[in-house]
C-alpha cells in the first residue's frame, strides 16, 4: 500500500513536470511579487561572466520531464518548457546575452544519485551556475533527511570547487503531494545548506503554494482543456522569478 501511494505521489508530480502543448498567445500576466521568495546570497561566478553579448552556461539537474531515465544529457526543447522560458527571460534581461541550459537528470532520482550526475557534469564542462531541483523523491520515499542534507552539502562543496554558483530549487507544490508526503524536513535541510554554504535557495514550493491558494495559477484545478495554457503560464512565471533571482544575485543586490 505504501509503495502504491509513493508511486501515486510521483505520478502526480510528474504531471506537473510534463511539458504541455504551447499555450495560446498573450497569456495573463504573472502574479505580482508580494515578498522575496529567495534566501539572501550573491552569485559571484555568474556576476563575473554576466556581460552584454556573453554566453552563460547553466547546468540544471533534477526530476526534469525530458531527461533520459538513466540520467543522460538532454536539452529542454519544449517551447513552453521551464528551461526554455528561463533562457528567454535571462536573455531578455541582459542585452545580447546568450544562455545555454544543459539538463541532466530523470524522474525517481534521489539526491545522492543527482549529486553523482552533478559531479560528472562538472568534470566534463565549465558552468557558471548549477540549478539543483531536488527533494520530492526523497520525501515521497521517506529517505533520512540527514542523508538528504549531506548530499546537498557535498554538492555545494563540489559546485564551489568547480568555480560555479549553486541555486537549490525547491520541489514543486501540489495538494496531493502535501497530503501524502512530509516535505518539511527536506525544505528545512535546503534552507540550512543555503545558510551554511552560501547557496541560494529558490522557494518554488512557496511560490506555487501562494499562487494556488490565491487562485492565481492553479494547474491541479484547471479544466483539462485549459491545462496546456495554465502549465505554460506556470512555467513562464516560475522562470521569470528564477531569472530575477539569478540576475539580482549576479549583481550582488538583495
Amino acid at each position: 500500500m505504501i509503495a502504491i501511494m509513493r508511486g501515486a505521489c510521483l505520478i502526480a508530480v510528474a504531471l506537473l513536470l510534463t511539458p504541455m502543448a504551447e499555450a495560446a498567445p498573450s497569456p495573463p500576466p504573472c502574479p505580482p511579487q508580494v515578498e522575496a521568495q529567495t534566501d539572501a546570497g550573491a552569485l559571484p561566478h555568474l556576476g563575473a561572466a554576466l556581460k552584454p553579448g556573453a554566453t552563460i552556461n547553466i547546468l540544471a539537474v533534477g526530476a526534469v520531464a525530458d531527461a533520459k531515465p538513466a540520467g543522460g544529457l538532454t536539452q529542454d526543447a519544449a517551447p513552453a518548457g521551464f528551461f526554455t522560458q528561463l533562457s528567454r527571460a535571462l536573455d531578455a534581461g541582459v542585452h545580447g546575452l546568450h544562455t545555454q541550459v544543459t539538463v541532466r537528470g530523470g524522474r525517481g532520482l534521489l539526491a545522492p544519485t543527482q549529486l553523482a550526475l552533478i559531479r560528472a557534469a562538472l568534470a566534463q564542462h565549465a558552468y557558471q551556475v548549477v540549478l539543483w531541483q531536488t527533494g520530492t523523491v526523497d520525501a515521497v520515499q521517506d529517505e533520512p533527511p540527514e542523508d538528504f542534507y549531506r548530499a546537498l552539502a557535498d554538492g555545494a562543496d563540489a559546485v564551489s570547487q568547480a568555480n560555479a554558483d549553486l541555486v537549490l530549487v525547491e520541489p514543486q507544490y501540489s495538494r496531493f503531494l502535501e497530503a501524502n508526503a512530509d516535505l518539511s524536513p527536506y525544505l528545512s535541510a535546503m534552507q540550512e545548506v543555503g545558510a551554511t554554504t552560501g547557496a541560494v535557495v529558490f522557494h518554488r514550493y512557496d511560490l506555487m503554494h501562494d499562487w494556488e491558494d490565491a487562485g492565481l495559477i492553479d494547474l491541479e484545478h484547471a479544466a483539462l482543456s485549459d491545462r496546456p495554457a495554465v502549465a505554460a503560464r506556470l512555467h513562464a512565471c516560475l522562470a521569470a522569478d528564477l531569472a530575477r533571482t539569478l540576475l539580482t544575485g549576479a549583481a550582488g543586490v538583495r
